[in-house]
């Protein structure tokens, strides 16, 4: 092999893996973009490729567990009180139900458009409604991006005129080499 023909194809070589690279990079970037995309549309097809609903309503049920228990454990009435133990076990139940209940495709999709938590959750004939206020206009909204490790990446969202209001999380896993999904929302300021 000559001296050209190898520069050529260490070129080439490189060439690939640089391509390879960026396209690692830049795919969860396009998954979280096409995944609010869908949300705002309502493209129900598309958001059940791009939304593990299980492991998102998982997420869900730990992170309001853990505030019923902080919230328990701070308030200074329940620590004495021997059935407060009791009512917090019955509580926990209730969280998996009203999570079930309420974290429909629809739910998580305007969640994911208007990049907020729900502010309100009520009941009604055509299933659970939740509003989550006007969505953030983007001059508005600080994101941030970036890999938790080689198959996890987050994006935040806050409020730049409210930075004491907890950040809104999106958590993506990659399936695949490719391929992104959504299996976690933080509802709680990031850590």
């Amino acid at each position: 092999m000559t001296r050209v023909k190898r520069i050529l194809t260490g070129g080439a070589i490189g060439l690939a893996v640089v391509a390879l690279v960026a396209a690692y990079v830049a795919s969860p970037v396009l998954a979280l973009h096409s995944l609010t995309k869908a949300a705002k549309a309502g493209d129900r097809a598309k958001l059940e490729r791009l939304v593990d609903f299980p492991a998102v309503r998982d997420s869900l049920k730990s992170q309001l567990k853990a505030a019923m228990t902080r919230a328990f454990e701070q308030d200074p009435e329940l620590q004495d009180n021997p059935l407060a133990a009791f009512g917090e076990l019955l509580m926990v139940g209730v969280v998996d139900k009203a999570v079930d209940a309420y974290a429909t495709p629809d739910a998580i999709a305007q969640m994911v458009a208007t990049s907020r938590a729900p502010s309100k959750i009520s009941p009604s004939d055509q299933g659970p409604r939740v509003e989550t206020g006007k969505p953030r206009t983007k001059s508005d909204t600080e994101i941030r991006y970036g890999f938790q490790d080689l198959d996890h990446f987050k994006a935040t969202y806050r409020d730049r005129a409210k930075p004491d209001e907890p950040a809104f999380g999106l958590t993506l896993e990659r399936q695949g080499l490719f391929r992104w999904k959504l299996v976690r929302i933080d509802l709680a300021p990031a850590t």
